[in-house]
């Protein structure tokens, strides 16, 4: 039987699927949900994705904890240019255990699961 942390990193990895398909580059709510998803996993405070040239480049932030991922903090002052050959097996590798990691999937599958899904019609306004 699957945890809820497994059932959170599945999800995730869908998310991340449908986030690099071919039509979702159009959507700028996925582009924010790949930039945020890096900022969590490199304690970064800016993101910049570059499809074309296949990098990445973070920007670092002040060290806020001393939690396991820290052997990823960025210097403050630094820049930091990442290369990769797949921007999918590259944002899944950045899937990661523990609560704190499990809350953040959460937050971010809540939010950016459904922004696909266009406002009907019959949509009450207030």
């Amino acid at each position: 039987m699957k945890d809820q942390e497994q059932i959170v990193r599945e999800e995730m990895r869908k998310l991340i699927k449908k986030s690099c398909a071919e039509e979702a580059f159009l959507n700028s709510n996925y582009n924010s949900f790949q930039k945020s998803l890096l900022k969590f996993f490199f304690n970064a405070t800016s993101v910049v994705i570059d499809r074309k040239h296949k990098n990445i480049t973070l920007y670092g932030g002040a060290i806020v904890d001393n939690s396991p991922r820290s052997k990823y903090n960025i210097s403050q002052l630094a820049d930091t240019t990442i290369s990769y050959n797949n921007l999918e097996e590259t944002l899944k590798g950045c899937l990661e255990k523990g609560s704190k990691a499990s809350r953040f999937y959460q937050s971010q599958l809540f939010h950016y699961n459904n922004v696909a899904r266009a406002v009907t019609d019959d949509a009450i306004s207030a």
